[in-house]
């Protein structure tokens, strides 16, 4: 099924699947005109959000350029789909909507568009004590220097020692595995019931017991990375005593969240 950019507006949630550059991010900036244009919601209430930070200083830029070229085009002759489409209705149908774009055009650099994780930080700034702030707690881009000092003090504590068994796997791939393991701390780790002997059963093995680590040395040396954010995120919305409230702030914050990239 086609994506029609000039269609009824999207309501509730849609996924749109596309392979690379075939126009995912046009769409979205489009939309956020639409949104804007037609009166769905102001620019405050809209939220924008992509994955890495070079992507979003792109879909930043898109964004503002596709509104200030519609506020300029739209009510004249254009060969642009989406200023053919708003520039029907009456004379004041089409001044409002250029009102209404102009005036987001101006304001555009207070618009909330960043990546998840920085979203997930202002989300939990924002609540206050909604959110699980902890005061001297620094932020990291990554704990892969951590990680691989977890997984070889725990592979050596377990098969360098005198009289140790054989290992099973490498040092190479109880690397690779705990990377797989921590990159997704909410996948269940498997096969839990595997002999541990064996490979996959020592795999398993190192892999649960670096996840305890990790997070015990982070909390030791103070440190959170990106990924945390998410964590803490999901399980203050999710929270059966404050969880309610956190998520009716949220809501009244923001009526529209488009997501680029959103598989990442």
């Amino acid at each position: 099924m086609s994506f029609d950019l000039t269609g009824p507006l999207p309501t509730g949630t849609v996924v749109i699947e596309a392979s690379a550059g075939t126009g995912k991010t046009y769409a979205i900036a489009a939309l956020a005109t639409r949104y804007v244009a037609e009166g769905v919601v102001e620019l405050s209430e809209l939220m924008l959000a992509t994955f890495s930070r070079a992507a979003t200083q792109e879909l930043r830029e898109r964004v503002r350029e596709r509104i200030s070229q519609t506020a300029r085009d739209i009510g004249g002759p254009s060969t642009d789909e989406l200023v053919r489409h708003l520039s029907t209705g009456t004379p004041e149908q089409i001044a409002l909507r250029r009102q209404r774009l102009v005036r987001a055009a101006s304001e555009f650099d207070g618009a909330t568009i960043a990546t998840t994780h920085s979203f997930c930080q202002q989300v939990l700034d924002g609540l206050g004590m909604a959110g699980d702030h902890e005061p001297g707690v620094r932020m990291v881009e990554s704990v892969d220097d951590l990680r691989r000092e977890v997984v070889d003090d725990l592979y050596l504590r377990r098969w360098a020692a005198p009289g140790a068994e054989t290992p099973a796997v490498t040092a190479k791939q109880a690397q690779e595995g705990v990377r797989a393991a921590v990159g997704d701390r909410s996948a269940r780790l498997e096969p839990a019931g595997a002999d541990r002997t064996t490979g996959p059963g020592q795999r398993f093995g190192i892999a649960v017991a670096a996840r305890k680590e990790l997070e015990r040395r982070k909390r030791a040396v103070g440190v959170r990375d990106f990924d945390d954010l998410l964590i803490l995120l999901r399980d203050v919305l999710a929270d059966p005593s404050r969880g309610l409230a956190a998520c009716r702030r949220l809501q009244s914050r923001f009526t529209v969240v488009l997501v680029d990239e959103f598989q990442d």
